[in-house]
């Protein structure tokens, strides 16, 4: 009974953290009040993308419901946490030409990522002063002061559920070696 226990232990998490990675992809949300781009490079040239011309400058509003819409159904809700990158990580992780103002990363552990770049000229660090009155975005005429750009970063199911089976071999390898090291030391 004692070795079954954390045998049974160990089983429960496997097929937990199986459950989770089974889990459907969340499709790639929308930002309300806001006005989809349909610009080159926001469209055929980076199909993988899409990116909103918005009036709203309320940082964590925009993060707060990006992550929410974003989110996995059920308990899995709570498996997530958004990483702040410097502005200028944009260029290496979302897309080369891309100016931002802030960058952040939601992520699903051994699953999926959003990062989600944020530009306004008026504050952006990239931007120099004089440069701020022509880097105003206008999008089909009208002024829009903030524009978020959305790139997802999927892992395949096989891939998630090879890596997530290959932790635990690994890990009681890594626990056996650590046991005989200690065994070692203290004789």
């Amino acid at each position: 009974m004692k070795n079954k226990l954390p045998i049974l232990l160990i089983l429960t998490v496997y097929l937990l953290g199986i459950y989770y990675l089974i889990l459907p992809v969340p499709t790639l949300p929308s930002l309300t009040d806001s006005v989809v781009s349909d610009e080159p490079g926001d469209t055929w040239q980076h199909p993988d993308q899409i990116a909103f011309y918005t009036n709203r400058d309320n940082r964590q509003d925009i993060l707060d419901e990006l992550q929410n819409k974003f989110s996995l159904p059920g308990l899995a809700k709570i498996i997530n946490y958004r990483l702040n990158y410097r502005p200028e990580d944009t260029q290496n992780l979302v897309r080369d030409q891309l100016k931002s103002y802030y960058l952040e990363e939601v992520v699903h552990p051994f699953r999926e990522s959003l990062f989600i770049n944020v530009l306004d000229p008026e504050k952006s660090p990239l931007i120099r002063d004089e440069d701020r009155a022509q880097q105003r975005m206008y999008f089909h005429g009208q002024f829009y002061p903030i524009k978020v750009t959305l790139k997802p970063i999927y892992a395949g199911l096989w891939a998630r559920l090879l890596v997530w089976t290959l932790i635990f071999p690994t890990s009681l390898a890594v626990f056996l070696s650590l046991k005989k090291s200690f065994s070692k030391l203290s004789s």
